[in-house]
């Protein structure tokens, strides 16, 4: 062996020189081959435990179960909310809470400071509504917009009480007539 060759700490593979470089069998470290072993182990006891016994529980089971605690959190979710009102709210408090989210919300800017509208939105003060002029269907445009005409929905800045507040308000605009009103637009309502 060659004095060159000591120096190295694995040893001189046969046949494995090419252009005067020597392959040596240089095994890899300890600590690799542990984490290599282990990893190894784990993956049988895996198998055994998940597939062969079927003693764990499956990926369906474990979505189910996940889904079961999204589905009581939901309903722990819903059963704290308030519910929904069918009616529009006559209590002067909810009529003035109403007024002044119709000024936070700028929703003048496109139907007048009293709901008399202008040339983007419509009247707010006749009897003839567009999309309707029951109570649930108000709430439903102020929560989803009206997206074709550039309203805003309001769904992810207003709570249900807010929303039912504001509706109220616009449905006690209903027949009071400003001066400067903008034709009537859509449906009678009755």
């Amino acid at each position: 062996m060659s004095e060159e060759l000591k120096y190295h700490k694995g040893q001189l593979i046969e046949g494995h020189e090419f252009d005067g470089i020597r392959e040596l069998d240089n095994p890899p470290p300890p600590w690799l081959m542990y984490i290599f072993y282990i990893s190894v182990l784990f993956s049988i006891a895996y198998w055994i435990y998940y597939h062969m016994t079927d003693a764990g529980p499956s990926q369906e089971d474990e979505f189910n179960q996940e889904m079961a605690v999204v589905a009581k959190a939901d309903a722990q979710r819903v059963a704290e909310m308030p519910p929904a009102a069918t009616t529009a709210s006559t209590d002067p408090a909810d009529l003035e809470a109403g007024k002044a989210l119709f000024m936070e919300k700028a929703c003048f800017a496109c139907h007048g400071m009293a709901g008399e509208g202008n040339a983007i939105g419509p009247n707010l003060t006749d009897t003839f509504w567009i999309h309707s002029c029951d109570f649930t269907e108000v709430i439903k445009v102020i929560k989803n917009g009206v997206p074709e005409k550039g309203m805003t929905p309001y769904k992810d800045q207003l709570n249900q009480k807010q929303t039912e507040q504001l509706a109220s308000y616009l449905m006690g605009l209903v027949g009071t007539n400003p001066a400067n009103a903008k034709e009537s637009q859509g449906n009678e309502c009755k």
